[in-house]
C-alpha cells in the first residue's frame, strides 16, 4: 500500500495531511483505493492493475483533493486555476 504511484508519464500522490477518510475514493474506484486501517488515510492498494480511469475516478470523488494526478511533470488535476482578477495585492488606487 503507497501513497504514490507512478505509472509511464503520470504520477499519482495522496496528500495525507488532506484526507478525512471519507473513502469516497474507495466507491469511485475499488480495490484500487483503500483506507489504511491504523492510519485511515487512503493508500493506493493495487497500483499494478490499476487503470488510468480508476486513478483519476478516485481523485475526482476526493472532496479535499487530497489525491493529485501529474502527467509529464504538470499537474492535470486538480487544475489550479489562476486568479481571474490579478492579484489582490497590486490593487492601488490609480490616479
Amino acid at each position: 500500500m503507497v501513497l504514490e504511484v507512478t505509472k509511464g508519464p503520470t504520477r499519482v500522490v495522496i496528500d495525507p495531511r488532506r484526507c478525512i477518510a471519507n473513502a469516497k475514493c474507495t466507491a469511485a474506484a475499488p480495490g484500487i483505493y483503500v483506507l489504511d486501517e491504523e492510519t485511515g488515510v487512503a493508500v493506493i492498494e493495487n497500483a499494478d492493475e490499476a487503470t488510468m480511469e480508476q486513478l483519476f475516478a478516485g481523485a475526482r470523488a476526493c472532496p479535499t483533493q487530497a489525491i493529485t494526478i501529474e502527467q509529464a511533470g504538470r499537474r492535470v488535476f486538480p487544475l489550479i486555476v489562476p486568479p481571474m482578477f490579478g492579484d489582490k495585492g497590486d490593487a492601488s488606487p490609480e490616479e
